[in-house]
């Protein structure tokens, strides 16, 4: 017996009986992630603007903290050079008379101290970087530069980065079950991914929940597809306890339809929208990738079938291996293809 044994997504089917006897407690809202009802379509989220409000933001406002931490430290070192060095000038005036700094016998470290103080009395930007880098080189001056020279690149590329992943990370587009046509579907990045409701796979873990669908690559090649849901938004752990309320009452909206699981309400919508600049737009030839979608879904049956265990049977992985043999000498035939029209 293996000390780690594989899962593989399990046929939603194949837990239907379960999952249409399971309780809903009709008076309150739909669980999340579910974040529309009507009579014909249920709409489900994932957790990918939670994950960016809970990592991407946070991680920019610390290292902001850590930029502002860094300032504040400069300048009040700053300000502390400046008193120390006016402290010293009055004391050496005091000590050798107010005309000291313009005599011939001044010693080198009292005119070093006086230099750096300009006109107004004030120690300037440019003169305090100069001691705090080079004057002091043997105690430390170099450590420093080298530190906030590594601060200053870090911030320069790390600050602009996020903002930019933060502005344009879209929200993305619901999975949508669609009980008149029996059909999923969504939309990533202008791709269409879609599957039949009864041809639907879900894979649980104590992180997330996958739900597969399927679609084209850039390279017409039919592939699976992950739908991600986190229903406690907790990127680490999630559990079945939630997964089974969720999927129960899609497939009970599937079965029996919205007056079933929704009886008190026409039209449900949540209210907890997260907020992005950016929605990724429904692709404009979204019919036509759907259609392509489920027309070779229902002419080519490209699934793997399962044993007792939800495992791989024999029979599916010889289907598997045949699939990709076909792949592979499509793919031989075609750069053949290419080489002799180069001739």
């Amino acid at each position: 017996m293996p000390l780690i044994k594989h899962h593989y997504p399990i046929p939603l089917v194949n837990k239907l009986k379960a999952l249409l006897s399971f309780q809903l407690t009709k008076e309150t809202p739909p669980p999340i992630p579910i974040v529309y009802v009507d009579k014909h379509l249920c709409k489900l989220s994932n957790n990918s603007m939670k994950a960016r409000n809970m990592g991407l933001i946070p991680l920019l406002l610390m290292i902001l903290f850590t930029v502002y931490l860094n300032v504040e430290d400069l300048c009040g070192s700053w300000q502390a050079r400046e008193d120390t060095t006016q402290r010293r000038v009055k004391l050496y005036k005091q000590e050798h008379g107010e005309n000291y700094f313009s005599s011939s016998n001044i010693h080198p470290i009292h005119k070093r101290t006086y230099d750096m103080l300009d006109e107004n009395g004030e120690l300037s930007l440019s003169n305090y970087m100069h001691h705090r880098y080079y004057t002091t080189t043997k105690v430390g001056g170099t450590y420093r530069l080298k530190k906030d020279i590594s601060f200053l690149v870090f911030y320069v590329i790390t600050i602009p980065l996020l903002l930019f992943f933060i502005i344009r990370f879209k929200r993305q587009a619901p999975m949508v079950f669609d009980r008149d046509k029996q059909i999923v579907y969504l939309w990533y990045k202008g791709k269409v991914r879609a599957q039949h409701f009864k041809g639907l796979r879900v894979y649980e873990d104590f992180q997330m929940m996958r739900i597969q669908t399927r679609g084209f690559d850039k390279h017409n090649n039919m592939q699976w597809a992950n739908f991600m849901v986190q229903p406690r938004h907790n990127p680490y752990y999630n559990g079945s306890d939630v997964y089974e309320p969720v999927l129960a009452f899609i497939c009970q909206f599937m079965e029996y339809g919205r007056e079933h699981v929704m009886p008190q309400h026409e039209q449900w919508q949540t209210d907890d929208k997260p907020f992005a600049f950016f929605d990724d737009e429904k692709p404009k030839d979204f019919d036509q990738q759907l259609n392509a979608i489920l027309t070779h879904l229902s002419e080519n049956d490209t699934d793997i079938p399962l044993d007792k265990d939800n495992l791989p049977s024999a029979s599916g992985m010889d289907i598997s291996m045949s699939m990709r043999m076909k792949r592979a000498l499509r793919g031989d035939n075609n750069k053949a293809q290419h080489n002799n029209g180069s001739e």
